[in-house]
């Protein structure tokens, strides 16, 4: 029988990261820039995951180390081109884009033999694709939002793709209890990469972008261990991003109704481009029924 956590986990994490992602645009306005929200997104995160080492695994070897870093790595690059969408375009519309990721990870699981892809869960990984690209077809918005949130978006769901799935392949050698914080602590090491482009000191961020920051990374480090514990775990890696792509519905809905919480206004593209965004969004709810009937 089908554990109900394999279901509740990767919903909870779409509501969760379109709440992180709210917070960490707010974190990067009033020119406090990506580089620095990101460096303390990324340490918060760490920590985050640092208890699961106490939970155990399996022994120590140097290619479970290796396999562990490389999915950091790629983890890492997915990020940058996140924060660069989210940025420089919009959170409703860069959300539901990276919903692309799932088309991705389904021809992977299959390239590496990790996943049978049935029927319906081909179906649903197109459906998918099809409401990103109604999406990203809007006529009568900004267009330099649009394309920021559409390359950068595109690329990112790339690198999460690879990502989910060598974890997948990778995380039973080592067991999730040492794998994943080995891998979100290579991410944090590698964010100091990012300081050359520090347009301040860190110290120097104001303390409200300091909050959101902190308050962002929180959430964004909760969700992403609620989408690796279920891909570890319940080993259904193209089912979990389906349902995770439910965060194309909330990443509209939330900006349309409290995005003005956040001090975001990408509701005042008007009532159409909303309802042409919710209704790509409702296709990806459409696919996520499908991914279940199996």
């Amino acid at each position: 029988m089908r554990s109900p956590l394999a279901t509740l986990l990767p919903l909870l994490a779409a509501f969760g990261y379109t709440f992180a992602a709210l917070m960490l645009k707010r974190a990067t306005e009033r020119g406090v820039g990506p580089w620095r929200v990101t460096f303390l997104t990324n340490w918060v995160v760490a920590l985050v995951f640092v208890p699961w080492w106490f939970a155990g695994g399996l022994p120590f070897s140097w290619e479970n180390l290796a396999h562990a870093l490389i999915t950091g790595v790629l983890f890492f690059v997915g990020q940058i081109l996140t924060f660069l969408a989210i940025t420089r375009g919009d959170v409703s519309l860069t959300t539901p884009v990276l919903g692309t990721k799932v088309m991705f990870v389904a021809l992977l699981a299959v390239i590496f033999g990790s996943e049978r892809l049935t029927p319906s869960l081909f179906s649903a990984a197109v459906l998918t694709t099809v409401a990103t690209a109604l999406l990203g077809t809007e006529r009568h918005v900004d267009r330099a939002r649009l394309w920021p949130s559409l390359v950068f978006g595109f690329a990112a769901a790339m690198c999460y793709a690879t990502t989910d799935v060598l974890m997948q392949q990778w995380v039973k050698d080592w067991g999730f209890g040492h794998f994943a914080p080995v891998m979100f602590l290579s991410i944090a090491v590698l964010s100091f990469t990012l300081v050359p482009f520090f347009r301040a000191p860190l110290f120097a961020m104001p303390p409200n972008s300091l909050r959101w920051s902190l308050a962002g990374g929180a959430t964004l480090g909760l969700q992403a261990m609620g989408m690796a514990y279920s891909i570890s775990v319940f080993r259904e890696v193209t089912t979990t991003n389906i349902l995770y792509n439910t965060r194309g519905i909330w990443s509209v809905l939330i900006v349309w109704t409290i995005g003005h919480w956040f001090a975001n206004t990408e509701r005042d593209h008007g009532t159409a481009v909303m309802l042409r965004r919710l209704f790509g969004a409702l296709l990806l709810l459409g696919a996520v029924f499908l991914s279940l009937r199996r």
